[in-house]
């Protein structure tokens, strides 16, 4: 034979016939064969048989065939999201091998790459075998039993179809003994509840840890966390209203281990796919202490209604909120205020200044539940030409400024912004449309991406209108991160400012509804 060891990576999810083909083919090919068991110690949908299940699967497979003497290595092979680190683990795991067999095409560019020779096979019957195909047959209860050798049905009866019923089933309830999770649980949201639905499921004893300062604050908009105690009365709240708690206990913690590497008395770590790679670094630490890696149990990504990722990052920013409603998609169309509705908007939306000492004054010493003591306001958002002229002479620049160089319908003499005593002409691009009585379509679209230009890149704008900009305080507090200021102007009252917090953005979500 040309080879001395070939290297066969796969994750059986169960083992089927198209396996046992390419063990065979690597076998012609080599004279020993490794054996990499991927996902090593992954639980989710895609991963329901652990890691010993499956290599106590594969030695039952080598003695049936009577290849125990020529299958030298059953390797345990973690996933990485780094196509480098992957490969350096493989070799650590599995030692030498001259060949890598196998059809999945992201371990074998890694592997030619790295100048290992790879043997390629055409798929055997791959309609029929394929681990997903007999996962869905399990799951449906259907027939499955001939895509796997025949002296594996039994030890699969005993195993995969206990993994395979409802995930609410008392079969897979309560199955370990202790689990663990841990998070920064800000804003408590749909992700945070299915991790702890997860946790509930599937163990008998849980710890939770809540993260301190000391871990999120390099956090986006770290600010704006809410307060550790908030934190843990919302988590204990879902808790309490849905699970006996006596099975649970919460802990604060300051490292990302949360102790997880040195207790021996747990079995698994439960983790958003975001967060995995901190269970694989928690693993590299319990080996180096003598123990047992935890399982790891990724779940499921729960996504806000634009398809993207529901996170607390996400709502703190202003892009959603808690139950993953987008609040640009408000803005479908342009819309247009109706008649019954401009009298609800006549009355103030917040806190009303009389004077800009005043509005200097809030600007700094900002009242908010967020934090243990007030905070600048995250962005500042001045709508209409005579509060952003005011605000600069007094030397404060909001984030975004938006202007139409009119005042209570007219125009201003003085159409350029004086900063001090000196006059400047801030504006490079092209105003943008937005007629009397609406919230243009595009403005509202031009306007999110300047707070987010805002919140990201640190980037002071200007939104220069051409029309009627007084309808933009809505939007401005939609799409505004929390912990912003909104200012605009009240032709009777004076200024007004609101702070943008989850309840502002109720407020302004149901008057644009009311919009036509």
């Amino acid at each position: 034979m040309k080879y001395h060891i070939a290297l066969l990576v796969g994750r059986f999810q169960p083992f089927h016939k198209g396996h046992l083909y390419l063990v065979k083919k690597a076998l012609q090919e080599a004279e020993k064969l490794v054996i990499g068991i991927g996902s090593a110690n992954i639980s989710d949908e895609n991963n329901p048989l652990d890691y010993e299940i499956r290599r106590k699967i594969i030695k039952a497979v080598a003695y049936k065939e009577k290849i125990e003497d020529r299958v030298i290595k059953i390797a345990a092979l973690e996933d990485f999201f780094n196509d480098k680190k992957w490969l350096n683990n493989v070799k650590k795991q599995v030692g030498e091998f001259d060949l890598v067999v196998g059809n999945n095409e992201w371990t074998n560019k890694i592997m030619e790459k790295a100048g290992y020779p790879v043997k390629r096979f055409p798929y055997y019957k791959r309609f029929l075998y394929e681990g997903w195909r007999i996962r869905k047959l399990v799951k449906e209860g259907k027939k499955w039993q001939d895509r796997v050798p025949d002296y594996l049905i039994k030890l699969f009866s005993t195993s995969l179809e206990q993994y395979s019923s409802s995930e609410r089933s008392e079969s897979r309830r309560n199955r370990f003994k202790h689990v663990v999770l841990g998070g920064t649980f800000d804003h408590f949201h749909k992700g945070h509840q299915a991790m702890i639905d997860k946790a509930f499921q599937i163990g008998k004893k849980i710890t939770i840890g809540i993260a301190t300062k000391k871990l999120y604050q390099n956090k986006l908009l770290n600010e704006t966390v809410e307060p550790f105690e908030t934190r843990k009365r919302n988590l204990l709240t879902y808790i309490f209203n849905k699970f006996s708690h006596d099975r649970v206990k919460t802990r604060s913690f300051s490292e990302f281990t949360g102790g997880a590497d040195k207790n021996k008395n747990i079995d698994v770590i439960i983790v958003s796919r975001l967060s995995y790679l901190n269970a694989l670094k928690i693993n590299k630490l319990r080996e180096r202490n003598d123990l047992k890696p935890l399982r790891t149990v990724i779940v499921k990504d729960v996504l806000a209604d634009d398809g993207k990722l529901l996170s607390s990052e996400r709502i703190r920013a202003g892009e959603i909120n808690r139950e993953g409603k987008v609040y640009l998609d408000c803005f479908k169309k342009t819309l247009i205020l109706p008649e019954n509705l401009r009298e609800e908007l006549r009355k103030p939306l917040g806190k009303v200044f009389k004077t800009t000492q005043q509005i200097v004054g809030a600007i700094f010493t900002m009242p908010t539940g967020r934090q243990e003591s007030p905070k600048k306001p995250t962005i500042i958002i001045a709508v209409g030409d005579i509060i952003v002229d005011s605000l600069l002479k007094e030397g404060i620049r909001p984030d975004i400024k938006i202007i139409d160089f009119r005042s209570r319908r007219k125009p201003l003499k003085t159409t350029e912004p004086v900063l001090g005593s000196k006059k400047i002409f801030p504006f490079s691009s092209t105003p943008v449309f937005n007629k009397p009585g609406t919230i243009d379509l595009k403005t509202a679209k031009k306007l999110k991406e300047l707070i987010q230009k805002a919140i990201f890149k640190k980037q002071k704008s200007w939104l220069v209108i051409d029309g009627e900009e007084d309808l933009l305080a809505l939007p401005s507090i939609l799409f505004a991160p929390l912990g912003s200021l909104v200012l605009y102007g009240h032709w009777q009252l004076g200024v007004i400012g609101i702070e943008v917090t989850e309840e502002s953005k109720n407020m302004v979500l149901k008057i644009i509804n009311k919009f036509n």
